[in-house]
């Protein structure tokens, strides 16, 4: 099991190259209209030419949704609307034309890089014999080590696998083993270091049972800050045989995996944490290889809703510097973008002004071409 709660290294400013250190942050896109707004929640680039973008277009009055995709073919000088049936939950791009797109009715395929979709299979029923089944099906995410076999996580402790490019699924049996009500498990985040070792993480949460467990913390921010921190039960599943075998394990721990990216054999996991907890979240490097995590960063005053690394290493963490006391707090806060050399010490870079979001999601083919995409409807390049 890996060990996410390790204790934090010690933060020191490092001296990184100039060129790194003239980098910064660039709003390249952004939806501006009067009457409605755009909330983008996942991103891919899967070259530095290709990228997809989903999310949801909200009415400010009246409540009215449209899902779209946001595709560019030029590095985003240019982006396009592409409208979507069904309400968007997830990308995952194999390279740059081929991807699936994860919606709550159904699994879609794009040889196009997301300027058509079309569906190859129904989501997964959720048995409604459980307390609060989800709405539309089980699947979550996907990830796929070809264009034929693939792995699917979801609500109600289910993953699944295909070997025919999404278009059935079977279960993985593994996953329902841990101890844990399947009404209120599930598996959030998955991903490869290679063709052979794999892991799918999730959790187990019990409803709250307070009298004010269906408001937001925002509404009692008195009470979501002195409310005790209880842990909560994580949920894995390995493999080192490229899915052949899983081993499925639990540790019960404070607050819940927000983000997971894998490049070769190290991954970055956010954790993040309720409000009445001392950081809003915290950094863990994992490598896939060899089972080992450390902890990698952690600040009071900045919110991590991703992180991404790539080889050298260089990586990028996402962050939202709150507006109020709460770390939930539905008022957007300033975008905040840092940059690490060895995954230990971490430098802020300098971002546009305008900036602001809830989250966000990173994504890119190199440590030279990224990208980020807003609940906000902004799309930020990194620029040289």
């Amino acid at each position: 099991m890996y060990r996410w709660l390790l204790a934090a290294v010690f933060l020191n400013v490092v001296l990184l190259a100039p060129a790194v250190l003239a980098q910064k942050w660039t709003v390249q896109y952004f939806y501006d209209q009067d009457r409605t707004e755009l909330q983008l929640t996942d991103l891919a680039f899967p070259s530095p030419e290709r990228g997809i973008a989903i999310g949801t277009i909200y009415e400010r009055e009246g409540g009215k949704q449209k899902y779209t995709a946001l595709v560019t073919s030029d590095g985003g000088a240019n982006w396009a609307l592409v409208p979507l049936k069904e309400f968007p939950r997830s990308i995952f791009f194999l390279d740059e034309s081929n991807g699936w797109l994860v919606t709550s009715g159904g699994i879609w395929h794009t040889a196009e890089a997301g300027r058509s979709w079309t569906r190859i299979s129904d989501q997964i029923k959720p048995n409604k014999k459980l307390d609060s089944p989800p709405p539309g099906g089980l699947i979550l995410r996907v990830w796929f080590l070809d264009a034929q076999h693939g792995f699917a996580a979801g609500f109600q402790k289910s993953v699944f696998e295909t070997q025919d490019g999404g278009r059935t699924w079977k279960p993985v049996e593994e996953a329902a083993k841990p101890a844990s009500n399947p009404a209120y498990s599930l598996y959030t985040h998955l991903g490869f270091a290679d063709a052979k070792h794999g892991l799918i993480v999730g959790g187990y949460s019990p409803p709250r049972k307070d009298a004010d467990a269906d408001l937001p913390d925002w509404m009692e921010p008195e009470k979501a800050v002195r409310r005790r921190t209880v842990p909560t039960l994580t949920l894995e599943i390995e493999t080192r045989d490229g899915g052949l075998t899983w081993m499925s394990s639990t540790a019960p721990l404070i607050g819940s995996l927000a983000s997971l990216h894998v490049s070769e054999s190290v991954g970055l996991a956010v954790w993040g944490f309720a409000d009445s907890f001392e950081w809003p979240s915290e950094v863990y490097s994992l490598n896939l290889i060899t089972g080992r995590s450390e902890s990698v960063f952690k600040e009071k005053d900045r919110r991590v809703t991703d992180a991404i690394s790539f080889p050298g290493p260089r990586a990028f963490l996402a962050a939202v510097e709150p507006s109020g006391r709460l770390h939930s707090s539905p008022i957007p806060g300033k975008v905040k973008i840092l940059t690490s050399v060895n995954l230990k010490d971490w430098t802020e870079m300098d971002v546009d002004y305008r900036a602001v979001a809830r989250s966000l999601v990173l994504a890119g083919p190199d440590a030279g071409h990224v990208w980020a995409a807003t609940d906000t409807g902004m799309i930020l390049r990194l620029a040289p």
